[in-house]
């Protein structure tokens, strides 16, 4: 399965663990791929180097471990403009350039959506507990 983790997602796993952190645990028992941007990469340094600075070096320590289960797509390919955040709108380019059946999010502004397309957009939980 090709997955979209946004940016939230990635942070909580990082700095508080739990749920956002048993998925990524999952996605590699399950030898899923992990979907990724610039884009999404650059707004998780962002906010960890704001709120979180001591979590950054675990971050890159993090994509390092993970680094067989990282696909990363480049966009500009195409524009998508469903969100009223420009951001949102990048993770949809991301799954889309890179055929990703699923959006894993805490974004309210992306979950209200449920699907893009034929791309499912869930929560950590529901991903987890294997709603679709």
């Amino acid at each position: 399965m090709l997955i979209v983790i946004d940016s939230n997602v990635w942070i909580s796993a990082i700095v508080f663990g739990g749920t956002p952190r048993r998925l990524i645990e999952k996605i590699v028992r399950d030898g899923d791929s992990i979907v990724v941007s610039e884009e999404i990469f650059t707004e998780v340094r962002r906010v960890l180097s704001v709120k979180f600075n001591d979590f950054t070096a675990d971050f890159e320590n993090l994509k390092a471990i993970l680094q067989l289960y990282i696909i990363k797509v480049d966009l500009g390919q195409i524009r998508i403009s469903v969100c009223r955040d420009e951001d949102d709108n990048r993770v949809i380019e991301t799954a889309i350039i890179g055929q990703a059946e699923v959006i894993v999010t805490g974004d309210k502004d992306l979950l209200v959506l449920l699907k893009y397309d034929e791309i499912t957009i869930q929560k950590p939980t529901d991903f987890l507990n294997g709603y679709k």
